[in-house]
């Protein structure tokens, strides 16, 4: 599937009643995780797992809808809890990691390596480029400093977030379409 048709299919889902259902229960899950899924480790260092509501909402809508809850998930988030000024620079990298898990995952089948090659391309653009950018543009702090701490967070973080996304994408719909054969 190229870029356009897979943008193009993504946003037919959003015409869906109960798709816009889910998608809006993700939004949800994605500011609860935010705001209480969170854990902040010094002024610039935080770890979360709101973006497993997004990898799933990229994987099942694809990426015109994933984007759309990244981009209203950080807006929500930022209202809802907000941790210094807000930068649209990270409206960006919500709205970035739900593209690239939504070309990722959609109508594609999920595997180890898909998940690893997809976590490190985030990795590398949103946690250890942009991100630290967007502090350095916001508070003026040494770039290649908050990028080190940066990278050593992404080397530990790498393995349970692969682990965390394989089992969500992988047992969830499984578990929902068992579900859904047992009501029948």
């Amino acid at each position: 599937m190229d870029f356009f048709t897979t943008l193009k299919e993504s946003s037919q889902e959003l015409k869906k009643l109960n798709n816009l259902l889910i998608c809006a229960m993700l939004l949800a899950l994605c500011v609860v995780f935010g705001i209480f899924g969170t854990v902040m480790i010094g002024p610039f260092l935080r770890i979360t797992f709101s973006y497993l509501p997004l990898a799933l909402g990229s994987m099942l809508f694809g990426p015109a809808a994933g984007s759309i809850i990244g981009a209203i998930s950080d807006i929500l988030n930022y209202i809802a809890a907000p941790q210094g000024p807000f930068f649209p620079g990270f409206t960006l990298n919500a709205i970035i990691m739900s593209l690239v898990f939504g070309f990722s995952f959609y109508k594609k089948r999920i595997t180890l390596k898909r998940v690893i090659v997809t976590k490190l391309i985030l990795m590398i653009v949103i946690d250890n480029l942009l991100t630290p950018l967007w502090l350095y543009m916001l508070y003026d702090k040494a770039f290649m400093a908050l990028m080190a701490i940066r990278i050593l967070k992404s080397i530990i973080q790498l393995p349970i977030d692969v682990a965390m996304i394989h089992f969500l994408l992988t047992r969830l719909p499984a578990l929902i379409s068992k579900s859904h054969k047992l009501r029948s």
